[in-house]
């Protein structure tokens, strides 16, 4: 069967579900790209406007989807308490809709907004971003975090992990691995003996968002309409958040907005404390944390979407990380060259 008539046969189960599960009937569907081999429609319902969002069984197994469901019980959870996301219509108080064992789904309100891009959003948009950041750290803060997932971020095993990646890369290199991955690494090592355990377990942890970026960030006109895509989120450095929203919307260009970042951390301070040193602190451990994404040979040998982006961003922060606390206009307590945190 061809991938379109796939696809079309697997709406039409999905649809019959929605009536039959959830008491929906839908009139019409448009296709919406974006997102990794998931698959999204958006529909118009006799409840209104929903997306409807097909998880890849390429990507996702059976544990990947219980870490989701966990992850969007979560979002229910901030969601009533008045956080910028879509409200989830449940199932029998589950998120994912089983069908079979290769056919999940949700179903969620539709969230109008569009997706910017470094350089496009205004003073404003930023200042709204900084305070739905803000609502949302604390709302994240009230829920019990004792049986969250999340990344291995004890002091000692993140460090740890980040030199065994580090040294795993040296070892792979290859003698026909491109100039630009060599030298990406040789500037590795200097920023790494920059951190410890110490400085490391002194961050804010918590439940962050952790996949804050620009796709999952829907804006009108003048303010932030929505954040969507909470599947990634979990026990983690909270400012991670923080550090990627600096990323995708104030460097640009190759230089950092910091007007942009003011009005960031301005929207911030409403809900919670936040000064200009945390914000350098949540660059370098957004470099920490995604590193070992985006510096990878494959990124380097051929074109490989909008991920090409990140690298960038990652580059960038490599090359100018003895530079944050200057270009950010703060004095820091994370001194450079010195390994007593």
């Amino acid at each position: 069967m061809p991938q379109y008539e796939r696809g079309f046969f697997m709406l039409s189960r999905i649809l019959t579900d929605l009536k039959y599960s959830y008491g929906i009937n839908c009139h019409e569907t448009t296709p919406i790209t974006g997102g990794w081999l998931n698959q999204k429609w958006k529909a118009s319902t006799d409840h209104g406007e929903l997306l409807i969002k097909q998880f890849s069984s390429k990507r996702f197994g059976p544990n990947n989807l219980r870490f989701i469901e966990a992850a969007l019980q979560r979002q229910i959870l901030v969601e009533k308490e008045g956080v910028l996301c879509p409200k989830i219509r449940q199932n029998k108080g589950r998120a994912i809709r089983l069908l079979d064992d290769s056919t999940a789904y949700m179903v969620m309100d539709f969230c109008g907004g569009k997706t910017a891009g470094p350089g496009q959003l205004t003073d404003g948009q930023m200042n709204s971003l900084g305070s739905a950041c803000g609502f949302m750290h604390r709302a994240f803060s009230r829920l019990p975090v004792h049986s969250v997932l999340g990344y291995p971020i004890g002091s000692e095993d993140f460090l740890s992990s980040l030199w065994e990646n580090y040294n795993k890369r040296i070892r792979d290199l290859s003698a026909d691995a491109p100039e630009a991955y060599r030298k990406a690494l040789s500037l590795q090592e200097p920023v790494l003996k920059q951190f410890s355990a110490t400085y490391l377990g002194r961050l804010p942890k918590g439940i962050a968002h952790e996949d804050f970026t620009s796709d999952n960030l829907l804006f009108t006109a003048d303010t932030l309409s929505a954040i969507i895509d909470f599947d990634r989120n979990q026990y983690s450095f909270l400012w991670h958040d923080i550090g990627r929203a600096v990323l995708s919307f104030a460097l640009h260009e190759h230089r950092l907005d910091n007007r942009k970042i003011h009005a960031f951390l301005e929207g911030y301070l409403q809900y919670s404390s936040l000064t200009l040193p945390d914000i350098a602190d949540a660059l370098r451990i957004s470099w920490c944390i995604e590193t070992p994404w985006w510096i990878q040979p494959s990124f380097f040998s051929r074109e490989r979407g909008k991920a090409i982006r990140f690298r960038d961003e990652i580059l960038w922060l490599t090359e100018h990380f003895f530079e944050i606390d200057d270009l950010l206009g703060c004095k820091s307590v994370f001194h450079c060259n010195k390994r007593t945190y």
